[in-house]
């Protein structure tokens, strides 16, 4: 007679394999009539578990398990960007979850010859999925094998091809600072970027400005405007001709562009990124890196386990709005 399996077992007795495993182990979340009924049978069939199986199997639930390498490709170091730290921790907490180790690789993204060696060296490593971004410039069709991976996309720095992305829902906390600077009494907003930001910031704030003074059929045509920090006398005429009573900008000028932002400093303002060209920490928005990061993995995973490679046909995105707080 074969030696029976937890298979058979739970055949026998009418139960899920699931039931049949957890039961064997004394898990409480089954009912002791069953957790006894399922090792007597066991007992009487003569049934071992596989020590092989077990300790995959056990490894599979403490989450601790490798199951391969994803690779995180972007135009500068993890450590170049402090800031972000929290998407980083929380990409790799849901990965060790999933089994995956992530592997960073930083490569101007505009070389194909540095990019093919990369792709050389992922391939030999076992690659299959690969996170892109967040970047530090603007991207159309940087010359990747798109047919040979998995895909998905952080930020907005991307413009093309159109991959699963996960990013910051620019446009929920565009709507929460104009609420602040109502609650202030403001009426007439200015929507401000640099180049800095441009990238990532200007159709957010564009696409605000342009439903803002729609509904209010108020005439402020130049109510996005991008700020050159080498020019502030240009800032000026555009403050003198618009009279903005507030802003709602990308990121601020104190502590980095002094004679853009004594131009502006009188004016109520809320910034969409966080401060960090100020030491001290001070009210404002908070991004939900952490859920980015997991979600950007979560993403990865679908994908992979779906056999998904390649630009996909019709693409996922997953916005996630902010905190605010100090």
């Amino acid at each position: 007679m074969s030696r029976p399996t937890i298979r058979t077992l739970a055949r026998e007795l009418g139960v899920s394999v699931a039931t049949v495993s957890m039961a064997l182990r004394g898990d409480v979340r089954i009912a002791t009539a069953t957790r006894e009924r399922v090792k007597a049978v066991a007992t009487r069939r003569g049934y071992h578990a596989d020590p092989v199986v077990a300790e995959g199997l056990s490894r599979a639930r403490r989450r601790d398990f490798y199951r391969e390498t994803v690779a995180w490709l972007m135009d500068r170091p993890p450590g170049e960007q402090p800031w972000i730290g929290p998407l980083f921790a929380g990409a790799e907490e849901r990965a060790k979850r999933f089994g995956y180790r992530i592997e960073y690789f930083n490569a101007d993204l505009k070389d194909a010859g540095a990019l093919r060696r990369l792709m050389r060296m992922w391939k030999a490593r076992g690659v299959r999925g690969v996170l892109v971004g967040p970047l530090r410039h603007a991207l159309i069709d940087p010359p990747l094998p798109w047919d040979e991976f998995s895909w998905v996309t952080i930020g907005q720095s991307l413009g093309s091809p159109a991959l699963h992305r996960v990013g910051r829902d620019y446009d929920k906390d565009i709507e929460f600072a104009l609420a602040r600077l109502r609650a202030q009494g403001c009426a007439r907003p200015g929507f401000v970027d640099d180049a800095e930001v441009h990238h990532l910031m200007r159709l957010p704030l564009l696409r605000a400005s342009l439903v803002y003074y729609h509904e209010r059929a108020e005439e402020f045509s130049g109510a996005f405007y991008t700020v050159d920090v080498k020019k502030p006398e240009a800032l000026a005429r555009w403050l003198k001709k618009n009279r903005p009573d507030s802003l709602v900008l990308g990121i601020g000028f104190e502590g980095r562009e002094e004679a853009v932002h004594r131009l502006i400093a009188r004016l109520p303002q809320v910034e969409l990124s966080p401060p960090f060209h100020i030491p001290e920490r001070r009210e404002g928005f908070i991004p939900g890196y952490t859920n980015m990061g997991k979600s950007a993995i979560g993403m990865l995973h679908r994908a992979l386990t779906g056999g998904e490679r390649g630009v996909p046909s019709a693409e996922l995105t997953m916005m996630v709005s902010s905190e605010w707080g100090v």
